[in-house]
């Protein structure tokens, strides 16, 4: 017996088995990763840090407004499905309940993959292996990675309503699309996508289409009701060309763009090219980013949670294809292995997240972070306080925390000698302001450069706006004593 068919038989005896320890392994290597990562101050307060504020005010029955963007949390995001994750919360009052909620989450679509492959008639090996090579995809990693987002919700959330639309389960399929379009504004369009792939099938073609016009018409709908709840109106409106020449242009015109485009095509071993369905849906997706001119660039990024809604159009792609080869005779076990080890090649070669378990640099625990985590425990949850980007997450179980945004002012007392000066910004009437000031810090943890900041907290020393409380090593707490922020 030639070795695929002999895994084949062990897969076809075991494939639960082997599923569900391959999610508890996963689950536990991405919990330990996202949560190290948050420990050594790396997540920040977009996304895990609103999100998590607006989670704990749900389950403390508050009323949602969020003080790191400002405004009532549906004025960002029409986020519907978040309150669901309230009694987390009740079992383990801590962030990190959302980050270990996500990777399990979306991990358990796995399920869904597998079972739809074996829904299909693939082979136990094959339906294994896609299952496998979903929860390694780059998009998923970036997004357990990258802090916490609702996105995740909806990514788990696709794979089920796709199982449960193709075992004709009426109830549960409806369910999880009135779920999934509560998700995120954005998911209508992810629903749209999906059913770019079922139009291509006879018996799934009118509810395809009926799937294809909801999905757009809620995006829209939901696009006007944040508008609605927002003080600034929705913030993320697309501008599309009608050039179809500048369109397409768009989609490669950023070394970022052509990373993304590079990693989606490896990522199953260009296998979905061969379904029509998921290059169209992949390109949908990507176009609400790419085609949308430089007002979107933030969102270009492979290193993100933007890109975790490709795993199931390319997963489902990849099933059309070894359907079709199955269909044909042609040893879809072998292929399914290739595919696997394409997969777990590209984890080494591109050193997506999982790689850095590996490294002895990412375990390493700075004094600057024991100061940090001694100076965070010393602050009582009803104070009101202001802070940088790195520590919003590690203070967002209270009412009023404020984003500090470092920033250039025309000041009159000229406190650096000069009219204009380096300043701390934030919103709202916080009673403190945190700053870790440990040198070579990232841009993204600052929001700007350590000297910048360290300018700005003289000036307003200076000017009297602030003043020294305590001091932990390089992270200090000033009290705010004038408003003249």
């Amino acid at each position: 017996m030639k070795l695929p068919n002999r895994i084949e038989v062990f897969c076809s005896m075991h494939g639960h088995h082997i599923l569900i320890g391959w999610i508890l392994l996963l689950s536990i290597l991405y919990s330990t990763l996202s949560i190290t990562r948050h420990n050594h101050f790396e997540s920040g307060g977009f996304d895990l840090g609103l999100y998590d504020q607006s989670v704990w005010q749900y389950s403390r029955f508050i009323y949602p407004y969020n003080t790191v963007k400002e405004r009532f949390i549906l004025g960002d995001h029409l986020t519907l499905t978040l309150p669901l994750l309230a009694p987390l919360l009740w079992f383990w009052d801590d962030v990190r309940m959302l980050l270990i909620f996500q990777v399990v989450w979306v991990m358990i679509s796995a399920f869904a993959v597998y079972k739809l492959a074996k829904r299909r008639t693939l082979p136990s090996l094959p339906s294994l292996s896609l299952a496998c090579i979903y929860t390694l995809f780059y998009g998923i990693q970036y997004l357990i990675f990258f802090d916490f987002h609702p996105v995740a919700i909806g990514i788990g959330l696709l794979a089920w309503f796709c199982y449960f639309w193709e075992i004709r389960h009426h109830t549960l399929t409806i369910l999880t699309c009135a779920l999934l379009l509560l998700t995120q504004e954005n998911m209508g369009i992810a629903l749209s996508g999906i059913s770019l792939i079922y139009v291509f099938r006879k018996t799934f073609r009118t509810s395809a289409m009926l799937f294809f016009i909801t999905g757009i018409l809620w995006s829209i709908i939901a696009s006007k009701s944040i508008a609605f709840f927002s003080p600034v109106g929705f913030q993320y409106t697309p501008t599309v060309s009608t050039n179809l020449l500048t369109i397409a242009k768009n989609f490669v015109d950023a070394p970022e763009k052509r990373q993304v485009l590079w990693y989606t095509l490896t990522s199953y071993t260009f296998i979905p090219l061969g379904s029509p369905g998921a290059i169209l849906a992949v390109l949908m997706d990507l176009g609400q980013y790419f085609a949308t001119g430089p007002g979107f660039s933030r969102m270009w990024s492979p290193f993100m949670h933007h890109r975790g809604t490709l795993a199931i159009f390319l997963t489902l792609g990849t099933i059309d294809v070894l359907v079709y080869l199955k269909k044909k005779r042609i040893q879809v076990g072998a292929v399914a292995l290739l595919l696997l080890a394409s997969s777990i090649t590209q984890q080494y070669i591109f050193h997506f997240p999982l790689n850095k378990l590996a490294k002895k640099s990412f375990w390493q625990q700075e004094q600057w972070m024991t100061d940090n985590n001694t100076m965070i425990s010393q602050i009582p949850r009803e104070w009101s306080i202001a802070t940088q980007q790195s520590l919003i997450p590690h203070l967002s179980h209270r009412k009023e925390m404020y984003l500090v945004w470092p920033r250039m002012h025309d000041i009159e007392t000229e406190p650096c000698g000069r009219p204009r000066c380096w300043w701390l910004d934030f919103g709202g009437h916080p009673q403190y302001l945190l700053i870790d000031t440990h040198p070579y810090q990232w841009i993204t943890q600052l929001l700007e450069t350590n000297e910048n900041v360290l300018q700005a907290l003289r000036n307003m020393e200076k000017d009297g706006v602030i003043r020294l409380e305590k001091k932990v090593g390089d992270i200090a707490l000033y009290a705010v004593i004038s408003d003249n922020h």
